[in-house]
């Protein structure tokens, strides 16, 4: 991001300066202005002004002359002029790059603007506040402080600042979205970006957008849209090439030239490199060329060998690690300058306050005085009163609450007799379950030990006991889920929960074993169906019944995911047309005991362990359960949900 920065950091609007005149001396020209000077406000104002008018061509000079008419305000009725002097004495450290003293500058003017009240000359502290960090490369502050600014413009109704803090904003998303990685940034700072174009052609069409049409078109570049890329290229280079303003038309054709890339048209992209060089040089500004040279050698590289993926890279590692060290070290100054900041504005506001109550807590004084001593008389009355109710709902509160234990020791007795049912079932198939893959394995070794076996059949029983320790990973996995949500004492966490998005990453993770069987999957569940439940548990459970209706679906054949709703619950079924199943093959499945495992149509194996904990969950979340079938025309599961739940 760093050269692409420097290009929207020269461009940051400085609302409150004059536009620069002349280049003669400054001193000569305050010379000039103080011998007309007739008062003291009249002599302070010429240094403002020439400092003002020579600051971008002559920064030190100019941070002399501000310097030199601060030392000449004493008196408190110079107070708006100290601090249009202090303002520009900020904005010329920032012309220097003394990014400590700036934002320090810019605080001290902040602090005396809110003391006055000044909502107009606040905003413009938090935009100069914001340009220092995003200039030092510290765009989360900047984008809080441009954020503030912003606020106050739209309540001040100040339509071009707020076009212009806008575009600043748009301008630190663009950035980080062409650092970063996340499409929804990318997404997001296009969305901001031409939204506010928009505003400013209707409402500020004075300011210039050329930065910010860059930047969407390195964006919709990163987004591969290369039809938007290309036109707001084609924007920005007419406005950079018809201002003469080399610098901006580098940038705007370097990611022409990085479209040309993209579209594997490599001679179109040689010759623009060799345009652009051809602007610098006529330019004079020899400097950009370094600045640019990352991109000359990543499409010159591309050109070579003919490779159309070029990554959009705007910051080189060097770059990076450089500005990373800068931040480091000024980050514990800032930091301090911040919390000084809030200390005292908090420290004003409270004597301020404290101040304001003083009149009011002496009339008050005699008024409290009555009020507590009624208040004590009451408040002992009461509180004898309160003791003899209180001693008798301790004993109605006794007698309920020994009653409700009783209760709930029953109740735990019966879970625990349950629960401890439910895990020797568990246990004894875990023990038998794993122990046959290393009994097999163990065989295949001692047999391999007396006797030299034929190669095809180590690989036929290797083969054997891979599957068998594929069975016995899946169990664990069931197990693991399980044993997860009793660690966790079994807390459900109710939340809203969208039962189409569950299903259709269901269907993503078994892609691969739906397109094995070649089946038409069909989830007719509406986009906006919700219920309250447990997610963790209603995932499982969707996950496991989905599961087992790919296992048991012939080749070719259809799953049909579908919703129904009455006034009491909401009802999911999963359909299948595999192979179905016989009366006593449901009771089982019903059944809350462990169950029998069944291959799938391709012989996948299971450990049936999954539809038991499917039913656990459901009475944990009060849902149940339900299936119909019938032999050879496949089987239908309901999962009915209860709108109380």
């Amino acid at each position: 991001m760093g050269r692409l920065s420097i290009l929207f950091i020269v461009t940051l609007t400085v609302l409150f300066i004059f536009p620069a005149h002349g280049q003669n001396s400054g001193w000569d020209k305050l010379d000039k202005q103080l011998a007309e000077a007739s008062s003291d406000s009249t002599r302070i104002l010429a240094y403002y002004k020439v400092a003002s008018e020579i600051y971008r061509s002559n920064p030190q000079e100019a941070q002399e002359i501000v310097s030199k008419g601060l030392n000449l305000i004493s008196e408190k009725k110079f107070e708006p002029l100290q601090i249009d002097l202090l303002n520009l004495q900020g904005v010329i450290y920032l012309k220097l790059n003394n990014f400590d003293e700036s934002v320090k500058t810019h605080f001290k003017v902040l602090k005396k603007r809110e003391e006055r009240n000044d909502k107009k000359g606040v905003m413009l502290s938090y935009l100069n506040i914001g340009n220092v960090f995003n200039k030092s490369y510290d765009p989360d502050q900047a984008l809080k402080y441009y954020q503030r600014a912003l606020d106050l413009a739209k309540e001040l109704r100040d339509t071009r600042n707020r076009a212009n803090i806008s575009t600043n904003i748009g301008n630190i998303y663009a950035q980080n979205a062409l650092n970063g990685e996340k499409k929804q940034d990318v997404a997001h700072a296009i969305d901001y970006l031409v939204k506010t174009v928009e505003f400013c052609k209707a409402n500020a069409p004075e300011v210039d957008l050329f930065n910010t049409y860059i930047l969407l078109s390195y964006l919709y570049l990163k987004a591969d849209k290369l039809e938007w890329s290309t036109y707001y290229t084609d924007l920005a280079i007419d406005i950079t090439a018809k201002k003469k303003d080399p610098v901006g038309e580098s940038y705007a054709r370097i990611n022409r030239a990085n479209i040309y890339v993209k579209e594997k048209r490599f001679d179109l992209a040689a010759k623009e490199v060799a345009l652009i060089k051809s602007v610098i040089a006529e330019s004079g500004f020899t400097n950009l060329t370094e600045d640019l040279q990352g991109d000359f050698d990543k499409i010159a590289k591309a050109i070579k060998e003919q490779d159309a993926h070029l990554i959009l890279s705007d910051q080189d590692s060097s770059d990076r690690k450089f500005h990373e060290d800068a931040e480091v070290l000024r980050v514990r100054i800032r930091e301090e300058l911040r919390e000084k900041y809030e200390s005292e504005k908090k420290e004003l506001e409270n004597k301020n306050l404290l101040l304001k109550n003083v009149s009011v807590e002496r009339e008050a004084h005699w008024v409290k005085l009555m009020w507590l001593t009624t208040f004590f008389i009451l408040l002992i009355i009461s509180i004898m009163v309160l003791l003899l109710i209180r001693k008798n709902r301790l004993l109605r509160e006794e007698k309920r609450k020994v009653d409700q234990q009783a209760t709930e020791i029953r109740h735990q007795h019966e879970e625990l007799l349950h629960a401890d049912r439910f895990r020797s079932s568990i246990f004894s198939v875990v023990s038998h379950d794993l122990r046959s893959p290393i009994a097999t394995f163990q065989t295949l070794l001692s047999v391999a030990k007396i006797v030299d076996l034929p190669a095809n059949e180590i690989k036929e029983m290797l083969l054997n006991i891979g599957y068998q320790v594929e069975v016995a990973s899946k169990m664990l996995d069931d197990l693991l889920v399980w044993s997860s949500q009793q660690m966790a004492d079994d807390k459900l966490e109710i939340q809203t929960v969208y039962p189409l998005h569950v299903i259709e990453e269901c269907q993503q993770l078994f892609a691969d074993r739906i397109h094995l069987k070649k089946l038409n999957v069909t989830i007719d569940i509406s986009a906006e169906l919700a219920i309250k439940t447990d997610l963790k548990r209603f995932e499982f459970i969707i996950r496991n019944i989905f599961n087992n209706a790919i296992k048991f679906s012939l080749s070719g054949k259809s799953v049909v995911i579908g919703q129904q709703e009455n006034p009491q619950s909401i009802i999911i079924s999963i359909r299948d047309e595999g192979l179905g199943m016989d009366a006593a093959t449901i009771r089982s499945l019903q059944d809350k005991g462990f169950q029998k495992s069944f291959e799938g149509t391709f012989h996948e194996k299971g450990t049936g362990i999954g539809l038991l904990l499917c039913h656990e969950f459901a009475k944990r979340i009060n849902c149940t359960i339900s299936i119909e079938s019938t032999i050879g025309f496949g089987s239908t599961f309901y999962i009915q949900i209860s709108k109380n739940s």
